[in-house]
């Protein structure tokens, strides 16, 4: 019962997850050498959003709660795309169910 979508969700994590720490170890280099380039900087914060959101979706199909997920949030933290969160486990969710069919 291995779901292709739950795999490449996973693959998608772990990638970006890498590329994130990349980016922010080259960004703070810039920034300390006076090259502070905003689209560097909204270029990370994007992947940093996207990761968030789609690292909410697989952890919480795999049976975790949010407090679990996120045990230290802050009030001031943005709250996650609830919507977008509840397609990315639909689609994995569909592709469990024609993968269970056949």
């Amino acid at each position: 019962m291995n779901n292709p979508k739950m795999q490449e969700l996973k693959q998608w994590l772990k990638d970006t997850g890498k590329l994130i720490r990349r980016l922010k170890i080259q960004h703070k280099e810039n920034q300390r050498k006076g090259k502070n380039d905003w689209k560097e900087q909204g270029y990370l914060d994007r992947l940093r959003w996207e990761y968030r959101n789609r690292h909410i979706a697989y952890s919480e199909l795999r049976g975790r709660t949010r407090e679990q997920i996120e045990p230290t949030l802050k009030e001031d933290t943005p709250k996650p795309d609830e919507d977008w969160i509840a397609d990315i486990k639909e689609e994995v969710e569909a592709a469990r169910v024609e993968e269970d069919a056949a």
